[in-house]
């Protein structure tokens, strides 16, 4: 895995979230347990939001940086409004183990977002899949 700063563009209305390095520095703080129960649900639940999101699937392993004794595969996404928030399974152990303090505004979102595998999930991540089907103005329209 590699280090994106939190809240860096990754797409247009998409932000990453979480992913973290030893070799970077983090916000650390005390999360709500309740955010961090949630959050966890999210991560279990990763593969329900590719599907959603209709993305792909790396099938690649992670194993924390820090300590070593947690493992991750997957990403999922975190809908607000119109941005989308791209984390790696491991955000969860990160909150949970490691203090990690995610921005205020990807909390909120956590706790406001429905569930990956809800019709309401998909939903709420409707028009990111309709932003990722409409072609860049740079694609070659003849390929």
């Amino acid at each position: 895995m590699s280090h994106i700063a939190d809240l860096e563009a990754l797409e247009p209305g998409t932000l990453a979230i979480g992913w973290l390095e030893p070799e970077f520095s983090y916000t650390q703080g005390e999360c709500v347990s309740a955010f961090a129960a949630r959050l966890t649900v999210f991560a279990r639940c990763w593969f329900k939001s590719i599907e959603a999101l209709h993305g792909g699937v790396a099938m690649g392993k992670h194993t924390c940086g820090f300590c070593g004794k947690a493992h991750g595969s997957g990403t999922f996404g975190v809908p607000a409004g119109d941005t989308l928030y791209w984390c790696p399974e491991l955000v969860a152990h990160y909150v949970a183990a490691h203090g990690y303090a995610p921005p205020p505004e990807f909390v909120a979102a956590v706790m406001a977002c429905p569930l990956p595998g809800t019709p309401e999930y998909a939903a709420a991540v409707a028009p990111m899949v309709a932003r990722q089907a409409v072609p860049s103005a740079s694609a070659d329209p003849a390929s």
